[in-house]
């Protein structure tokens, strides 16, 4: 009898414990559409805080805390697998710095609600790691059933992230695992922009270009009449080869470093925290609707290779509380991970 009561007590105890959580569940796939070369998908989980968030749920609004249905390793990685059957040859590395919910104010029958994410991806060869992509954002909501927005759209966001680190190219630069630990940190002191005071002239194709203080060799900018560069030009052989600004990714004349932006190039400035811009997102960037949709709905078809596209806003925080005017500016600092602008401040 005693035991009878022994094994009813801990499945009463399991089953009150998981009708206090809710689950996170696989939505679409994490398939490589240009043909996988990863045969498998590992994480290291660094979040300082592990819980998610607890959110309310259902019509009784009960508390419950969202939760993966194991480690996080073994959920994307299993995900990983089911949705690549034929592996690659390498392996990829996801370091998860944060994931975290919060809900915001309630306005009519909507309320608002935040997934803080932060990861970075790395292709792993041997016991070095080759840097493929970062994403370090606040995404938000706005529903009237906001706590089921939020849960199914974490593994939306992280699908989302994985698309995107399928389409870079990994790094030239090879670290050992040691260096994962702050990356970022790692990058800025082992970067020749970073190092040196003092930047080398020259035209800049893309970002590891200029992180490696590696012009393109030979060029002379040509400008107009308002001292705006449109051009650059080398002459070889009595022939002219010439690149665009808009194939820039920013040039350095005189020491000074100029970044090409939506509305032409800017001064970049450079204090302890690294390299920045002074302006605004509506002027560096171009217009465009603030919120992307994707699904909360079916697996098949769609945007993310299986994730369908629905009615369910979600949006960077920024672009949302971002109520900035065009005369406006700030300090908008260059990701030295990545080049893309930071707007983390906003």
């Amino acid at each position: 009898m005693k035991k009878i009561l022994q094994i009813t007590f801990i499945l009463i105890s399991i089953i009150s414990f998981a009708q206090g959580q809710e689950i996170i569940k696989e939505r679409g796939n994490l398939s490589n559409p240009k043909g996988n070369i990863y045969k498998s998908l590992d994480v290291i989980d660094q979040r300082e805080d592990q819980k998610i968030g607890q959110m309310p749920f259902g019509d009784q609004k009960e508390m419950k805390e969202i939760v993966f249905p194991t480690t996080v390793n073994n959920f994307l990685s299993q995900w990983y697998t089911d949705s690549n059957h034929k592996g690659g040859k390498h392996e990829m590395v996801l370091v998860l710095k944060k994931l975290k919910t919060s809900v915001g104010e309630t306005v009519g029958k909507e309320t608002e609600a935040d997934i803080d994410f932060s990861a970075q991806t790395f292709l792993k060869e041997g016991e070095n790691y080759r840097f493929l992509y970062k994403k370090d954002t606040v995404f938000s909501f706005k529903n009237k059933n906001i706590s089921d927005a939020v849960v199914k759209n974490i593994p939306v966001i992280i699908a989302m992230f994985m698309k995107k680190t399928y389409t870079m190219k990994p790094s030239e630069n090879k670290v050992t695992i040691e260096a994962l630990t702050d990356y970022e940190t790692y990058v800025k002191n082992n970067s020749e922009a970073y190092k040196n005071t003092q930047l080398k002239d020259g035209i800049y194709l893309n970002h590891m270009s200029f992180l490696n203080q590696t012009p393109e060799s030979g060029y002379i900018l040509e400008k107009n009449e308002k001292g705006q560069v449109l051009k650059a030009v080398k002459e070889e052989n009595g022939k002219k080869d010439k690149i665009s600004a808009n194939e820039m990714f920013a040039y350095v004349e005189n020491g000074k470093a100029y970044k090409k932006t939506y509305s032409g190039f800017l001064e970049i400035n450079r204090n302890e925290n690294g390299f920045y811009i002074v302006s605004n997102r509506g002027f560096i960037l171009p217009v465009r609707n603030s919120a992307v949709f994707v699904s909360v709905g079916g697996a098949q078809g769609g945007m993310y290779g299986g994730i369908a596209v629905g009615l369910v806003g979600i949006f960077e925080r920024s672009l949302r509380q971002n109520k900035m005017k065009k005369d406006e500016m700030t300090e908008i600092y260059i990701d030295p991970l990545t080049g893309e602008y930071d707007f983390s401040n906003e």
